[in-house]
């Protein structure tokens, strides 16, 4: 039943979807475009129009993470990019503008997105359609004659939940950013910045107001409720510095809500290639399953994003394996070789399916040493990084499978890969795109549509945004700002225990570190990473106190030095190194790139006004003082040029 009610809706918002303008031109951002072409007086001023905008608001959360045609470079990726745990491992194009690995070259305010680099624009245009969507339900649903006013307030909640988390993400990308709390209803072009503390402030009572209104259990799959709100809302009063409230709400989401970390199997077990890569049953792989995500088993699942083969409405193809996976099959001088010199491994599956068990990797997410090695503090017993148990995925496991090697009789048809041969020459001369491991346990995705295709590459799937496994990390570091070391450090531990680790963290090797290593290991494809340090490092501004590198921030020179910078130079071994792709590409990255650059089209079509753009980019220099109150801010949205 759940899974027709939420088909339904989706049916229904594809009614408004069908005629939404998603561009990311720069005029739009500045358009009074409502969520459609549709008259907004009479589609968002019935009750059947206020439910297919919010189904429409709730389908759309997925273009935050997946990109909404299907392309590659998934916007998951670049989060990740501007951080410790990865960097662009397409190493074949030696165009700089069209690659994700000279960021400081790559970076500027012209810049336009594309598959093989990062999508800062994209960010940009998908959270301010979303709170276009958000608004016009905000701006309308006073004026729907009839509506119960219990339905008025759910339905009110659940748009400010969505604008509340566009603009939550969007303020620790970009910083200070124009602020839209009403449907745009006439043509403009003087904007101004707004301060981020500002808009903080306002999506914090916004979330108060949806944790107050909005139901407890959704109708639908896909559909927020009252768990989901609460959870960005504890994110919020982190970010405002309010602790005890942080620590006050996730109490309630931990203890009181019906959720639970799940700690034992459950759900369906799906091994789906056994005979190529076995997998032990365990509660990490069933967690992860994109079957048992939605299912009622799974009490720890706090907001899915839904995603399934059933029709064309309700399926995004996550593409997971593409991204996120090495380029195994490569062919040629860059391919891995057999120690005697032959081509060792190939797309086919005559010898070993490894296309279906691993998916055509092409590696445009090319995870750090940290991320492999360093993080998992040799822990051998932890499910997250377990061989073993088939969760997680070594090159080393791969057998050589060229058909080649099998009808010339070579010794090493069958034989497991290796990195260097007999005298220590390398036998993969591209190892940043064709050799690293990687979590198999969040990667495969079954990709039915493309059995008989060579990119089999992650098909449709549900997602975590939210769950309660973060929930637990968000208070570990709540009592962290208080000190309260005891309490974060058993947090922490929880997770851990969940995942049979047999390294524990006591209260004296508490500090930020900790908690930020944890969410690594834990939330590593789920969590938008450079937004979750961003966060931070404006916390440890905003309190002035000291992390673990002995250090102290201030909020004004955030684009100098930060908390996400000194992680980046501490464990991205690629951008701290100066690595050189074989296309003679250098790794970069700058203590400005903690915010991305504002898009100059957006920029120059404001013309009668002044966006501000961030420090370390061209037009720094022409800004003005923000907006630093609500009411000001409110009250220049009503000026109008016509």
């Amino acid at each position: 039943m759940k899974n027709k009610k939420h088909i339904k809706y989706i049916m229904m918002a594809a009614v408004l979807s069908s005629a939404l303008i998603i561009s990311g031109c720069s005029e739009d951002f500045l358009k009074p475009d409502p969520l459609s072409f549709y008259e907004p007086s009479k589609t968002f001023r019935t009750k059947e129009g206020l439910e297919s905008a919010l189904a429409t608001c709730d389908k759309h959360l997925r273009n935050m993470y997946f990109h909404w045609q299907n392309a590659d470079g998934a916007p998951f990726v670049s989060e990740n990019l501007f951080s410790e745990m990865a960097v662009n491992g397409t190493t074949d194009q030696p165009s700089i503008p069209g690659v994700g690995i000279d960021l400081v070259t790559l970076m500027q305010p012209t810049a336009t997105d594309n598959a093989s680099t990062i999508r800062y624009t994209y960010f940009w245009s998908q959270a301010y359609a979303g709170i276009k969507y958000a608004n016009s339900i905000i701006t309308n649903i006073d004026y729907v004659e009839g509506l119960d006013p219990k339905l008025h307030d759910e339905m009110l909640g659940r748009a400010y939940f969505h604008r509340a988390y566009r603009y939550f993400n969007t303020v620790f990308q970009y910083k200070d950013i124009p602020l839209f709390t009403r449907e745009v209803q006439g043509t403009k072009f003087d904007y101004k910045s707004t301060k981020r503390s500002v808009i903080l402030d306002m999506i914090t009572k916004d979330l108060e107001y949806a944790v107050q209104n909005v139901p407890e259990v959704a109708d639908y799959g896909g559909m927020i409720d009252k768990g989901t709100c609460r959870h960005l809302l504890i994110k919020c009063y982190l970010a405002t510095g309010q602790f005890d409230k942080a620590i006050e709400e996730a109490n309630i989401l931990i203890n009181n809500s019906g959720y639970a970390l799940m700690t034992e199997n459950f759900g369906t077990f799906i091994n789906p290639m056994p005979d190529v890569h076995p997998v032990t049953r365990n509660v990490i792989w069933d967690l992860h399953r994109p079957e048992n995500k939605m299912a009622s088993a799974n009490k720890e699942a706090i907001f899915c994003m839904i995603s399934r083969n059933e029709s064309a409405e309700s399926s995004i193809r996550l593409k997971t394996m593409r991204n996120a996976v090495p380029f195994w099959p490569a062919a040629g001088a860059i391919g891995i070789m057999t120690p005697n010199g032959k081509q060792g491994m190939d797309i086919t599956t005559t010898y070993f399916n490894y296309k279906k068990t691993y998916g055509r990797g092409v590696a445009r997410m090319r995870p750090t040493n940290y991320n492999q090695y360093t993080l998992w503090v040799n822990d051998s017993t932890d499910l997250r990084h377990s061989v073993k148990h088939g969760n997680w995925m070594v090159m080393e496991n791969f057998k050589y499978n060229h058909p080649k090697l099998f009808s010339e009789g070579n010794e090493y048809a069958g034989k497991n890969i290796r990195l260097y041969g007999d005298n220590g020459e390398l036998l993969c001369s591209d190892t940043i795109r064709n050799w690293f491991n990687w979590p198999h346990y969040k990667t495969w995705v079954e990709d039915p549509n493309y059995e008989n295709s060579n990119n089999y590459e992650g098909g449709e799937g549900d997602w975590y945004m939210f769950r309660l496994a973060e929930t637990y990390l968000l208070r570990a570091e709540a009592y962290m700002w208080k000190g309260d070391v005891a309490k974060a450090a058993e947090d922490v531990n929880t997770i851990r225990k969940r995942s049979q680790c047999s390294i524990l963290f006591t209260p004296g090797e508490m500090n930020m570190g900790v908690i930020m290593d944890e969410r690594a290991r834990e939330l590593y494809l789920e969590e938008w990473r450079h937004v979750e340090l961003s966060r931070v490092s404006y916390i440890f501004a905003l309190t002035g106190q000291t992390d673990e590198f002995g250090k102290t921030y201030t909020e004004e020179k955030l684009s100098d030095d930060s908390y996400w910078w000194q992680r980046i130079c501490k464990y991205n071994n690629f951008y701290n190194s100066g690595i050189k792709t074989r296309s003679g590409v250098k790794y970069t990255i700058a203590p400005y790139h903690i915010f991305f650059p504002i898009p100059q089209g957006t920029i120059d079509a404001n013309r009668e006004g002044r966006i501000n753009q961030n420090k370390g980019y061209a037009g720094y220099e022409y800004n003005v003082t923000p907006f630093d109150n609500l009411e000001e801010a409110k009250a220049a949205e009503l000026d109008y040029t016509n």
